[in-house]
């Protein structure tokens, strides 16, 4: 009897043995969740050789790391380790799986609330959309970044017109490129945006919507042009 991995029969020794050489892979982080926070990242498993330990099956390697991390979050959110090692983590993660979409949204989370370190969730999500640059949630949850924790309007704005124009686009992202574009004080294109949802919205509570903000944006336009006079 052969065992199957998403569509790949594989024998039970060479799964015994997968399964084994991961196991003892992950154990290396284990030590994190008991609160020994002066392990070094080079004693941590890399991406070279997860992928080594893994025999091809990159998937299920990441499925147990990705385990290890969340138990290493729940210590830190139970006061007994830190997080430091979170974004060494994440990235062999999603080394071997680039399709874990999951793993970039909310490992982004972490670096960017917990760790304070917008710049590598920045960095982290941006390798998402390299890999999976079809998906609308990763794209418009990055203009979410921006708009949130890096209070980067122009950017935000980049992210939601780009998520709004993928297959499967929710509307939210639209609106939210009209108001970011706002925000960053580009009334204009902010009006623009406002307008096209209005003009070709099914919904109507948007199109309303949208009817107001174009008003207010176009008055403040005016009181600016009054002011420049």
């Amino acid at each position: 009897m052969s065992w199957k991995i998403k569509g790949k029969a594989l024998h039970p020794a060479i799964a015994a043995a997968a399964v084994f050489a991961l196991v003892q892979s992950a154990i290396m982080v284990e030590p994190i969740a008991r609160g020994k926070a002066d392990i070094e990242v080079a004693y941590l498993p890399s991406s070279g050789f997860m992928r080594a330990a893994s025999l091809g099956y990159r998937n299920l390697a990441a499925d147990l790391l990705w385990f290890r991390a969340i138990q290493y979050y729940g210590g830190y959110r139970t006061a007994k380790n830190n997080i430091d090692l979170f974004k060494h983590l994440a990235g062999v993660i999603t080394d071997l799986d680039p399709a874990f979409k999951g793993a970039y949204k909310l490992s982004a989370l972490v670096l960017t609330e917990d760790l304070d370190d917008y710049e590598s969730g920045v960095e982290l999500m941006e390798k998402g959309i390299r890999n999976n640059p079809d998906d609308f949630w990763l794209t418009y949850e990055m203009g979410f970044l921006h708009y949130l924790d890096g209070r980067n309007y122009a950017e935000a704005e980049r992210y939601f017109r780009m998520a709004a124009s993928l297959p499967g686009a929710d509307e939210r992202a639209a609106r939210f490129a009209a108001d970011a574009a706002a925000k960053g004080g580009d009334i204009e294109t902010s009006i623009v945006l406002w307008k096209d949802l209005a003009e070709n919205s099914d919904n109507r509570y948007i199109r309303e919507l949208a009817e107001r903000y174009i008003d207010r944006l176009e008055k403040r336009m005016k009181e600016k042009e009054g002011e420049g006079r």
